[in-house]
């Protein structure tokens, strides 16, 4: 009886393993935080999008809006799970932890921009190409005219290192 007990525990662990949402690490949150900055009141931002909390965009957020630290943080979770849904989609392998926050991280920023060529190069592990095709979204537009603005190329060269596992240079480029 306790044999079959442990064998059906051991089943519900595996499969519930199997099963089990990605999560952002605290190292990915971090760099998300550190990016997007904490403003407890809306501002429109380098792209004119209306922004609130850390990041946060949407038809819930409107001019004047203030909200708490702590109705940041929900925020900010709850984007959270939208984007580690979408990485947990396109990503059909077994990224690694690294990997998958720092396509969290560049897609908590761009949205939905996983294009099919970054996909493959995702799935096949060709890390060269994901890196060329991430350090491309450098630009925003501003004024009618799209160009390169400096935290986003700061941010996108810190993604990149975290994607390749380089924690040290993803650090330094983020406090750079």
């Amino acid at each position: 009886m306790k044999n079959i007990l442990t064998k059906i525990l051991l089943l519900i662990l595996f499969t519930a393993s199997i099963t089990a949402q990605a999560e952002t690490t605290e190292v990915g949150v971090s760099l998300i935080k550190y990016f997007e900055g904490l403003r407890t009141k809306t501002y429109r931002c380098s792209a004119g999008v209306l922004t609130i909390g850390i990041g946060h965009t949407g038809s819930d957020v409107f001019v004047n809006q203030i909200i708490t630290k702590a109705e940041a943080v929900l925020l900010l979770k709850n984007d959270l799970r939208r984007f580690e849904n979408y990485v947990d989609k396109v990503a059909v392998r077994n990224i690694k932890w690294h990997e998958f926050d720092a396509l969290v991280c560049f897609s908590f920023n761009l949205g939905y921009r996983i294009d099919a060529v970054m996909k493959e190069a995702i799935n096949r592990s060709n890390t060269k190409l994901v890196l060329v095709k991430m350090l491309r979204y450098n630009k925003a537009k501003v004024n009618g005219s799209y160009i390169v603005l400096n935290g986003l190329m700061k941010r996108r060269k810190a993604e990149a290192a975290l994607y390749q596992n380089k924690l040290s240079s993803s650090l330094k480029l983020a406090m750079m």
